[in-house]
């Protein structure tokens, strides 16, 4: 198993990033248990904007990445063209049923810089490439074990399954596995993909337990903090918190809200709160590391996680902070949508709310603020359900199984 991971590659966007925190625990895992973890990073080198252990600052010194912007890659990598290995492998790139022009031409530039980085991982042997998310990264792993004739496997997130979705069908069918972290995905590619299905696994995400600051009792002195976290994007479904917040605030009920995180719709957010007069109910707090989003965690009454279907599609799948919350035995207000359902179960770790709808979130965030014993119950429940089943020492071992193709 360890000779499988050592010879292994594993490819992603930028590395390091805040939002992938989830991944790193993994690779963290993986080096706690002796095995080695090979990143490819589709950006450029840039410095860290999260907090790594050390074994993933030593992944990080070794990992390969692309030099330039993707406009300069193309230009600079088309020389590879001359090259009849790679000609054949753009030529059945090109032939897929990409969904769009601009994903065709992605899918192009996938061939260009796995082109690019084959030598490399030649010459460090690498015998199996191993993409997260589904979109250029998987096309990159594509063109990667077509160069390097190796197999390839992926682990897909909610992105690329519900909004990028081009030519899941093909990349699922050349992959050795396709992991993802939730049960609602399984289900649903292994309708979308019913002849890959037997290769279609679930293989949850978790915390290292051990790591997780001890958490106070929840407080109930001073004013009850209701806590927000996740990227300003239309998927997280911020907009309906602000206007449950209004109705709370409606009923005479103390509370502050605090947002942690950062995005394009935080000016939209910030203008949503002066309109309904909520300046001193909502502070926002911006992005912030790990470490601090637990500190926010351990000062909550509650965590409420809005999360909606965007209008292309875009869905949360299980969000970081579902965990992050019960591991700190915070009670949980999340959706009746994807993955959330399957850690928040409604009267035994928080509620669930219908998405979009502020007075179903405000009904359940009141319940909370009244009932401190209450929140203080569910918090526990939850506690006791992040050690059963989200524990990423437990959990890693399934990863390692599938990609070292071990029954």
């Amino acid at each position: 198993m360890a000779a499988s991971l050592r010879d292994s590659m594993f490819i992603l966007g930028p590395f390091p990033t805040l939002s992938q925190t989830f991944i790193y625990r993994e690779f963290d895992a993986m080096a706690e248990l002796g095995l080695d973890v090979n990143v490819l990073s589709t950006r450029p080198r840039r410095p860290g904007t999260t907090q790594l252990s050390g074994a993933l600052r030593e992944v990080q010194s070794r990992a390969l990445y692309l030099e330039h912007n993707s406009i300069r890659v193309v230009a600079s990598m088309g020389g590879q063209l001359r090259s009849p290995t790679v000609r054949d492998t753009m030529r059945w790139m090109m032939a897929l049923p990409h969904r769009t022009p601009a994903k065709r031409m992605r899918a192009a530039a996938a061939v260009l810089a796995a082109a690019h980085f084959a030598p490399e991982l030649h010459k460090r042997g690498v015998r199996y490439v191993h993409s997260h998310f589904a979109g250029f990264q998987t096309e990159l792993a594509m063109a990667l074990s077509r160069l390097l004739d190796v197999p390839y496997g992926c682990t897909w997130h909610a992105y690329g399954i519900y909004q990028d979705r081009n030519i899941l069908p093909e990349k699922a069918a050349g992959a050795r596995v396709l992991l993802t972290c939730t049960r609602h995905n399984v289900e649903h590619l292994r309708r979308l993909c019913p002849a890959s299905r037997d290769r279609i696994h679930l293989t949850q995400h978790g915390l290292h337990l051990r790591q997780v600051p001890e958490s106070p009792p929840i407080d109930d002195t001073g004013t009850p903090v209701i806590l927000a976290v996740g990227r300003m994007v239309p998927t997280k479904g911020f907009p309906h918190l602000v206007e449950a917040a209004q109705l709370l605030k409606a009923r005479g009920l103390s509370f502050e809200l605090r947002f942690l995180g950062d995005g394009p719709a935080k000016p939209k957010l910030e203008a949503l709160v002066r309109a309904l007069g909520l300046k001193e109910q909502v502070s926002f707090l911006g992005a912030r590391l790990n470490g601090e989003v637990f500190r926010e965690i351990a000062a909550a009454r509650a965590v409420v996680v809005p999360s909606v279907r965007a209008p292309d599609g875009d869905m949360d799948g299980l969000p970081n902070v579902v965990l992050e919350a019960m591991s700190m035995a915070r009670p949980v207000v999340g959706s009746r949508l994807s993955g959330i359902p399957e850690a928040v179960i409604p009267g035994k770790t928080g509620f669930l709310a219908e998405p979009g709808n502020a007075a179903d979130l405000a009904r359940h965030i009141d319940v909370l603020l009244k009932d401190v014993a209450l929140a203080r119950r569910l918090g526990r429940q939850g506690w006791e359900r992040a050690q059963t089943g989200f524990d990423v020492r437990k959990n890693i071992r399934q990863v390692i199984r599938h990609i070292a193709n071990v029954p």
